[in-house]
């Protein structure tokens, strides 16, 4: 009865210290046999996971077309092309040139057709500019629950030449813009820029305005 108990206690003090390292079962003489407790791992396996391949194209081309208002000669439509190097994700430079036509001024309006300010060839107007750009807020567009579209909001500043007139301006340029990704060599373009240039055109020097609204498509190559 004793070497029973006596059993019993050492069996007990052997869970009880080493209940994650170690079994014990009662053999056929009655002896206490200890065994290592077997750990068995989950067989797992590492699920594998396909990511959209993405382009690492840096330059970007295309066409805009829209409306300038040209300040004392209204406002007419525009067109032109661009080009833009993506130097990061954030930052990019980018070269347009633009052109249009300028209208009739209030002045030669209400004084009769006879009078005119400008020529018809002085009336051409065109521009040429480099501008930086910054990615603000890139994002996403959701144009349905199931279409989703990468998209940005950036600004724009630079300098470049306004030919008007019969005369050549040095030109500042700000402005603002919306892109949205169609596809990794597609994208849509809206734009707003604001064309500044001194002019003596109507006998007193002033800065003028001229408010560009274009869109336009650009490919990635």
């Amino acid at each position: 009865m004793a070497n029973w108990f006596q059993q019993f206690l050492l069996t007990a003090a052997v869970l009880l210290l080493s209940p994650l390292a170690l079994s014990a079962e009662e053999g056929n003489d009655g002896t206490v046999v200890i065994n290592p407790i077997k750990i068995i791992e989950p067989d797992v396996q590492q699920s594998k996971n396909d990511q959209a391949k993405i382009d690492n194209e840096v330059f970007e081309a295309g066409f805009f077309l829209g409306m300038i208002s040209i300040e004392d000669f209204g406002t007419h439509p525009l067109y032109g092309v661009k080009a833009s190097f993506h130097a990061t994700e954030d930052f990019f430079l980018q070269a347009n040139y633009g052109r249009s036509e300028a209208g009739r001024t209030s002045y030669e309006t209400i004084n009769g057709s006879g009078i005119n300010i400008l020529t018809d060839a002085e009336r051409e107007y065109s521009y040429y500019d480099v501008l930086v750009g910054y990615n603000l807020f890139p994002g996403e567009t959701f144009v349905t629950r199931n279409l989703t579209f990468n998209s940005a909001f950036y600004l724009v500043g630079g300098v470049g030449n306004t030919r008007f007139a019969g005369d050549e301006q040095f030109t500042l340029v700000v402005g603002t813009g919306y892109r949205i990704i169609f596809s990794d060599w597609l994208t849509w373009n809206l734009d707003y820029r604001d064309h500044m240039f001194d002019t003596e055109l109507l006998g007193t020097k002033k800065k003028t305005h001229n408010i560009e609204f274009a869109t336009g498509l650009t490919v990635f190559f």
